[in-house]
């Protein structure tokens, strides 16, 4: 799943306030645009880590494997 740039959904904010751990009273701070620019930011880095890891990791398997061809 890619994310583009517009704005995510209520729900995958509020998982990524839960993820990093956040204090305070979400349906309040979610009403900041820098705090919504900010989960969204978070949100994108974290799916682009998770791409790349996965992407590296069947990679280093085919190697593993003997299996160059690209």
């Amino acid at each position: 799943m890619v994310m583009d740039k517009s704005h995510l959904p209520r729900h995958l904010l509020r998982v990524e306030w839960q993820l990093l751990h956040m204090v305070g009273n979400f349906d309040t701070a979610i009403q900041k645009p820098e705090v919504r620019q900010t989960l969204e930011s978070s949100a994108r880095a974290r799916e682009l880590r998770e791409q790349r890891r996965l992407r590296e990791r069947g990679d280093v398997k085919r190697r593993a494997s003997g299996d160059f061809d690209d």
